[in-house]
């Protein structure tokens, strides 16, 4: 397997801390959310992150924060060191086979349970029901701006990956006109160019919700928005030396995390729970 540079950056987990040494594992990361998370965290420690606004703040980027909060809520044994991964479908084969011990971006239940065997999975951090996205697309593109109901929006030209299964089954049933790439890169790339009219995109929590990539800005759709079913989780490898250990850690403090409230603060904060898009159509019905 093609072996993708290693981020040595690694975040030395001391707050809180039982052990006298902390152990040092990889963990999976795409390169965008890492550079998104390098922006929110402007070199601040993980532990003193109480708003998860501002910056770079996205759904991925909190729950990187949120990954190693917890496992200083358990100790702080490990530290973890960041391994880019671009591609969704690598990253899974990747925990399979124990090169890396995580994933520090959640998961859909659906895509890990066929590798039960060798994954463990914790608990969710997003509830059925929670998930709901925007059709983003660039500020320039009039025709998909203006579209309202579906019949429009099942005109125009999606872009995901067949990877990423929740999302491509969503646009599938939808009747969504929708074509397949590998990665998120490739997506914003196909959107700014007009290959593609949209990708589907958390909300955000900036003043028009809009998403801020490197390449530009991308808007949602005004008005609709579109539920993904299922929960989503971390994985941790089975396969790795340390996986049993590790996921004890993360599960349990994700745990007392949820019971404290944190895990939907976070996501309240960074916009993915979203009360400004509460009125607009759901365009795959009320069944979640």
């Amino acid at each position: 397997m093609k072996l993708f540079r290693l981020i040595f950056t690694a975040f030395t987990l001391t707050t809180l801390t039982t052990f006298s040494f902390a152990e040092t594992v990889p963990v999976y990361i795409p390169p965008d959310v890492l550079a998104d998370y390098q922006l929110f965290m402007a070199g601040r420690d993980p532990a003193t992150i109480t708003d998860y606004s501002g910056n770079g703040a996205r759904r991925d980027v909190v729950e990187v924060v949120l990954f190693q909060q917890a496992l200083l809520r358990t100790g702080g044994r490990f530290q973890v060191q960041f391994v880019e991964q671009p591609d969704y479908g690598a990253m899974l084969d990747g925990l399979e086979a124990g090169d890396a011990i995580a994933s520090v971006t959640s998961l859909w239940r659906k895509d890990l349970s066929p590798r039960w065997d060798n994954l463990y999975i914790t608990t969710a951090v997003i509830e059925r029901g929670q998930f709901e996205a925007g059709f983003y697309t660039s500020p320039a593109n009039s025709r998909a701006l203006d579209s309202r109901d579906n019949l429009e929006l099942q005109t125009l030209q999606g872009v995901s990956s067949k990877n990423w299964v929740i999302d491509w089954n969503t646009l599938q049933a939808f009747g969504a006109n929708v074509s397949h790439t590998d990665t998120w890169g490739d997506m914003v790339t196909q959107v700014f160019s007009g290959d593609s009219d949209y990708l589907l995109a958390p909300f955000q929590a900036t003043p028009d919700l809009a998403l801020d990539l490197p390449e530009g800005k991308m808007v949602p759709i005004p008005e609709v928005k579109i539920a993904l079913v299922g929960t989503r989780h971390f994985a941790v490898s089975r396969a790795h030396a340390l996986g049993w250990d590790f996921n004890t850690a993360l599960h349990r403090g994700l745990m007392q995390m949820k019971k404290d409230g944190l895990v939907v603060k976070a996501y309240t904060d960074c916009g993915f729970l979203n009360p400004r898009v509460s009125e607009w159509q759901l365009v795959n019905g009320p069944d979640r």
